[in-house]
C-alpha cells in the first residue's frame, strides 16, 4: 500500500484512512461526543497531549511533503497547517477551540452529518492516494 509512492500519495492514504476511520467513529459514536468534549475542557492534560500531537502530525506532515505541485499536494498541505494551527490552539488558548468544538455537538444530528463528510474526505483522499 506505501511502496513507491510520491510523499503526497503518501499522505493522501494516510490522511485519507485516518478521516474513513474517524468518520465511521463518531457517526457510531455521535451521542457520546457531547462526554468527549466535557472531559477535554475539564483535563489540561487531554488538551495538552492533543495539542502535542496535532502540533506534531501538522509540522511532519509539511517537513515531508516538501514542494510537491499539484491539487492534492495542496490539499494535502492544508490539512497539515489545519492541524499544526489546532495544535497550537489547543496547547496556548484552548478555550477558543473548545467553543468550536461546543459549537458542533450541540446539534447530534449535525455530528452524524460532520461524520459523513469526514469519512467521505477519506474515501476521497484513499481514491487519490491510489490511482496517483
Amino acid at each position: 500500500m506505501f511502496d513507491t509512492a510520491s510523499m503526497s500519495d503518501f499522505w493522501l492514504r494516510v490522511l485519507g484512512l485516518y478521516f474513513l476511520i474517524a468518520g465511521i467513529g463518531v457517526f457510531a459514536q455521535a451521542d457520546r461526543m457531547a462526554g468527549m468534549v466535557a472531559e477535554m475542557r475539564e483535563s489540561f492534560l487531554l488538551r495538552f497531549i492533543g495539542g502535542i500531537l496535532a502540533f506534531a502530525s501538522g509540522v511532519l506532515i509539511l517537513a515531508t511533503l516538501g514542494p510537491a505541485p499539484g491539487g492534492e499536494a495542496m490539499l494535502v498541505r492544508v490539512i497539515g497547517w489545519v492541524a499544526l494551527i489546532k495544535g497550537v490552539f489547543l496547547i496556548i488558548a484552548p478555550p477558543a477551540l473548545m467553543g468550536v468544538y461546543e459549537a458542533f455537538i450541540a446539534r447530534p444530528g449535525m455530528m452524524r452529518v460532520w461524520a459523513v463528510l469526514i469519512g467521505l474526505l477519506g474515501v476521497g483522499g484513499l481514491w487519490l492516494g491510489l490511482t496517483g
